[in-house]
């Protein structure tokens, strides 16, 4: 377990970061309302009890280690970065060469610590015991290829839904605005659709209420930089969902809108700002809606009474609505705890 003063070390890191004048700067686009909500909730999950838990871990850290970003949620890299930094490695941060800015705040941050953190926009990576890498499928399985013998913590593409019941589909609707919209629906976390288990008009309330709560949403949360391909993909969603059922919000892409739509046209590829409402009967059919993308599946955001009962659908975290886009500091990542999978773990033998 790390020295209580390396933790505080990191723990001050963060705070500074946190404190970033700025934090629009270092987003990759997004407006600066958002970005300073994003920024504060990420710096905001790494307390020091939750730093601490997630040292605890069995096994020898690495020395050294890489942490590869990705474009897309510009906070994603810090709480790798602190775990690595908390367990006394030397850090090497890739920052994505169109989007370094907050790469660079955040190795300047624990530098200022006195913690071996630096950053790099070089694509070739250095010789680590460990590798993070964050990207692409293609990206990532480059990464397996050409650094096998170093321990390695891959992610690649992944979707996310929510799965619920909606007794009180207004705040239901609250809840998931929030998880939809935070970091412009860029990341793996950000739901796709929902399947709202129970009569249909279960998901037409709730598709009306989404509506209302993206729209209200997105005027404090304004969206940033649009990627012009997510235009046609918007138009064809919201078209869909006004010939097969209906749609609620605003026509402009990325403002905020809903679709309620037939479970046969489930889509989990995310359009940003857009949210489909499927009704299902059961949690057995919407594990069957979801097979296709079996494998792909990170989270599920659920009012069931028994979160666990998602996990059938394939998604390696189930939690509340609301809280997608917050996992809690050092959760499990492929049902291992991450420090743990960069640790090495000899046999010591009497």
């Amino acid at each position: 377990m790390v020295p209580p003063v390396h933790a505080d070390r990191v723990l001050e890191a963060v705070r500074r970061l946190a404190a970033t004048p700025d934090p629009g700067a270092l987003s990759d686009g997004l407006s600066a309302p958002m970005a300073a909500r994003c920024l504060d909730l990420a710096c905001g999950l790494i307390t020091r009890e939750a730093l601490l838990a997630a040292l605890d871990v069995p096994g020898v850290p690495p020395r050294t280690a890489a942490v590869v970003g990705a474009r897309g949620v510009f906070t994603a890299s810090l709480e790798w970065v602190a775990l690595l930094a908390g367990a006394g490695a030397e850090v090497v941060l890739k920052a994505p060469a169109a989007a370094p800015h907050f790469g660079r705040a955040l190795a300047a941050a624990f530098t200022a610590e006195s913690l071996p953190v630096r950053c790099t926009t070089d694509r070739a990576l250095p010789d680590t015991e460990a590798i993070v890498a964050m990207g692409d499928d293609a990206s990532i399985a480059a990464i397996a290829a050409t650094h096998a013998r170093a321990r390695l913590a891959l992610h690649g593409h992944r979707t996310s839904l929510a799965l619920v019941e909606a007794p009180d589909p207004e705040t239901l609707a609250a809840a998931l605005a929030l998880d939809t919209l935070l970091y412009d629906g860029r990341g793996c976390f950000t739901p796709a659709a929902v399947l709202v288990v129970g009569p249909p008009q279960r998901a037409a309330d709730l598709a009306e209420a989404l509506g209302r709560a993206l729209t209200c949403l997105r005027a404090d949360l304004p969206l940033g930089d649009l990627d012009p391909l997510h235009g046609p993909a918007w138009r064809h969603r919201t078209g869909l969902a006004r010939v097969l059922g209906r749609l609620y919000g605003t026509d402009a892409p990325g403002a905020g809108a809903a679709g309620l739509l037939p479970a046969a046209h489930l889509d989990l590829n995310v359009v940003p700002g857009f949210l489909a409402v499927h009704s299902v009967a059961s949690v057995a059919e919407a594990a069957g809606r979801v097979r296709p993308w079996l494998g792909h599946l990170a989270a599920c955001a659920t009012d069931l009474a028994d979160p666990a009962q998602v996990l059938p659908l394939g998604v390696e975290r189930a939690c509340r609505p609301g809280r997608l886009q917050t996992p809690p500091f050092g959760r499990t990542h492929g049902g291992l705890e991450p420090l743990r999978m960069l640790c090495a773990h000899p046999s010591i033998e009497p």
